[in-house]
C-alpha cells in the first residue's frame, strides 16, 4: 500500500484507476505510443511551437513520466502530434481548482502514481502538427476521457483560440477560480 492509498480513502471522492498497459493500449489504438525518453525534448519543442507557449522542462516531464507511466504521449516518425497528461492525486485536484496546481512543475504530491488512485486528469498540451496528428491526438484525447478516466473531472487550458475551440468541442467547459483560462470536463455518469 502507498501513502497515498493510507491517507486517502477511497470513498471519499469518485476516482478511478487506470494501468499503464490499460493506458497504452487506448493511446495506441489511435496510433499514439509513449515517448522515448530521448525524445522528450523534441517532443516538447514541438508542443511550444505548435501552441506559441511554455511547457514543462523536459527533466520535469521525463520525472513525471517515470513516476506515472503515462505522462507523455507522441504520434509520428518524425513526432508530429503530443498528448501530456498528469493524473491527479486528491490533493492534485483541489489544487487545480484552487490554483495551486503548477503545470511547468507539480508538487510531487498532486500527481497519481502509476497504479493508484486518480481523483482528476490534468491535459498539459494535445497538439499536432499536421491534419492527421491532430486527428489522433483529439480522437485518443476523447476515447480515453470517455473509456478510462469517466469517474473523475478532465482539466485543461486554453493555450489558444483553436485549443479552447477544441475543448469545447470535446465537453469541456470554463471553470472559474482556478488556473487562468481553465477549463474543465466534468465526470461522465
Amino acid at each position: 500500500m502507498t501513502i497515498h492509498q493510507s491517507v486517502v480513502p477511497f470513498t471519499s471522492y469518485p476516482y478511478c484507476t487506470v494501468t499503464p498497459e490499460e493506458m497504452t493500449e487506448a493511446m495506441m489504438a489511435h496510433g499514439l505510443r509513449r515517448c522515448e525518453p530521448s525524445n522528450i525534448e523534441a517532443a516538447l519543442a514541438l508542443g511550444e511551437m505548435l501552441i506559441g507557449g511554455t511547457l514543462a522542462r523536459a527533466e520535469v516531464v521525463y520525472t513525471l513520466d517515470m513516476i506515472t507511466k503515462m505522462t507523455i504521449w507522441v504520434t509520428g516518425d518524425p513526432i508530429d502530434g503530443l498528448y501530456l497528461i498528469v493524473p491527479l492525486t486528491f490533493e492534485g485536484r483541489a489544487s487545480v481548482e484552487d490554483g495551486e496546481f503548477d503545470p511547468s512543475d507539480p508538487a510531487l504530491r498532486h500527481v497519481a502514481p502509476a497504479n493508484t488512485p486518480i481523483f482528476g486528469l490534468y491535459v498539459g498540451c494535445y497538439a499536432g502538427g499536421t491534419k492527421a496528428a491532430r486527428r489522433s491526438v483529439m480522437s485518443a484525447s476523447a476515447s480515453v476521457r470517455v473509456s478510462l478516466y469517466a469517474p473523475v473531472p478532465c482539466y485543461a487550458r486554453g493555450a489558444t483560440e483553436d485549443g479552447a475551440r477544441s475543448m469545447m468541442s470535446l465537453g469541456f467547459r470554463r471553470l472559474q477560480g482556478g488556473l487562468p483560462d481553465l477549463f474543465v470536463f466534468d465526470p461522465v455518469a
